[in-house]
């Protein structure tokens, strides 16, 4: 399944065992959190906040609580969100989560890849 970036998770909770793969930060308003001229290099979960999602200076989408930006490959493995800029709209608590340590986690733990798989499956 390949998915673009910003979709949305229905229950937060069964982001606690992947919350180990990343860090919550604090963000105020204007904040970008991925910017299209720039390779991403981190997915990220919105727990408290908005944000908009834009590409090429158009508007395409608004984001609330509970929005994973990130991608999706083929083989289900989470990837860097690109080819769009994502601006907070409001002062955000976000986790930031490292693709890398959440691909090992999802190997070495079987709570955690359900909980991925469960949470890929509907972005």
């Amino acid at each position: 399944m390949n998915s673009g970036p910003t979709g949305p998770i229905p229950e937060l909770s069964s982001w606690a065992l992947l919350e180990l793969a990343g860090d919550e930060a604090m963000l105020p308003a204007g904040i970008r959190l991925v910017d299209e001229a720039r390779p991403g290099r981190q997915c990220f979960v919105l727990i408290e906040g908005t944000a908009t999602v834009e590409a090429a200076g158009n508007r395409l989408r608004e984001l609330g609580a509970g929005a994973f930006v990130g991608l999706v490959d083929q083989a289900g493995r989470p990837l860097p969100p690109a080819g769009v800029t994502v601006r907070l709209e409001s002062r955000s608590r976000v986790l930031v989560i490292d693709a890398g340590r959440l691909s090992v986690l999802i190997d070495s733990d079987p709570a955690a890849a359900a909980a991925w798989r469960e949470m890929s499956q509907q972005v």
